[in-house]
């Protein structure tokens, strides 16, 4: 049983099975009035650091203390990432401008670390202005509930490295042309 307690003076203290007696304001709370897919009882959150120096947050909820769900910046691991959004998704949201948008994904981390998997399918938004998210479905196909990060992260390196190498060559072929010109 989760038993949250309030002090006027200190916040909300969230006892958790993770992380024992979290003490967090009431305005860091995060609502999903729909929930999560396959957990729509759980509305109430809160994101925690999983390390200072970590891409990883804990989106804890409130209501269940052994429900954390690991979350990462898509665009961590995926630069070209695209979330398109209904009207109705926009509204649930009371989104007005972009910017105040943010968006999660949950990972999942096997025995083997190497192997964790990020659901790009299904993102969650957040509004950051009012605290309300939502976990929508896209309908793009080249987004799977289960993309390897490690993976992800591999082919947009080696896609930087072949473009770094590119820029290089190009940079050494314009330099050489200049070369060319100033000599005549």
């Amino acid at each position: 049983m989760n038993v949250i307690l309030f002090n006027r003076e200190a916040g909300l203290k969230i006892n958790t099975s993770r992380f024992g007696e979290v003490e967090v304001n009431e305005s860091d709370m995060i609502s999903l009035p729909e929930g999560l897919i396959g957990f729509p009882e759980l509305n109430q959150f809160i994101l925690l650091d999983h390390d200072n120096d970590s891409p990883f947050k804990w989106l804890q909820s409130v209501s269940d203390p052994a429900m954390a769900f690991i979350v990462i910046s898509p665009l961590s691991f995926r630069p070209d990432y695209m979330v398109e959004v209904t009207e109705e998704e926009v509204s649930a949201l009371k989104l007005s401008n972009p910017n105040e948008a943010v968006i999660s994904v949950i990972v999942t981390i096997p025995m083997d670390p190497k192997k964790m998997s990020a659901n790009l399918k299904a993102p969650l938004v957040f509004n950051l202005s009012n605290r309300l998210g939502k976990q929508v479905v896209l309908k793009d196909p080249q987004y799977q509930t289960k993309h390897f990060i490690m993976e992800e992260m591999k082919r947009y390196s080696q896609r930087d490295t072949q473009n770094d190498l590119k820029k290089a060559i190009q940079q050494q072929i314009a330099n050489k042309m200049d070369n060319e010109t100033v000599n005549k």
